[in-house]
Formats: structure tokens, C-alpha cells, sequence
């Protein structure tokens, strides 16, 4: 593991060093990043930080997450349609022969 040596703001005018152990993968896809994007380690590293924490706020509210789901649905069907799917299916098959 390698060890590599991160500055994170903390106010305007002061710094605080934080130490983080990275495998050679995590190494490798940072480097990839920072390529891809032409930050510095500091700017890659802030960047993807705060990606990560505006996707965590979203999954905040379960509701608006249901929501932007592409499986929820509402359609107009028969009464029951949930309760009787299997039959019907099986109607609809036999209707096709």
C-alpha cells in the first residue's frame, strides 16, 4: 500500500494534512482521474468527494428516490389485474394459439 499525503481545507486561511493508505488499484484509478479531468491530486481528490456527498444526499428521502425510479409506473388495467395476473395471463396466451 502506498501512502499518500492529502490537503483538505478546512477554513480560508488554514490547512489540515490527512494521511490516507491507497492500494495500487485506488492509486491507479485516481491517477486515471486526474488524467481524464486535468486536476491536481487535491482538486481530483475534493471533486470526487463532493460527487459522492450530493449522490448521498439524494438518497436521503426514499420517497423522491421511488419516485425517480424507471420502475414505478401507473397505467389504467382490468380490477384486480395484481391479483388475477396469472390468470389473465394464461387467458391471453391461450387467446394467441
Amino acid at each position: 500500500m502506498k501512502t499518500l499525503i492529502v490537503h483538505k481545507s478546512i477554513s480560508l486561511n488554514t490547512m489540515e494534512t490527512t494521511t490516507l493508505s491507497l492500494t495500487e488499484e485506488n492509486k491507479r484509478k485516481l491517477g486515471y482521474i486526474q488524467q481524464k479531468t486535468n486536476q491536481d491530486l487535491q482538486s481530483a481528490i475534493a471533486s470526487a468527494i463532493d460527487a459522492y456527498f450530493q449522490q448521498l444526499q439524494k438518497q436521503k428521502d426514499p420517497l423522491a428516490r421511488l419516485k425517480q425510479s424507471p420502475l414505478i409506473a401507473s397505467f389504467q388495467g382490468e380490477s384486480g389485474l395484481s391479483e388475477n395476473s396469472e390468470e389473465i395471463f394464461r387467458d391471453l396466451i391461450g387467446k394467441g394459439q
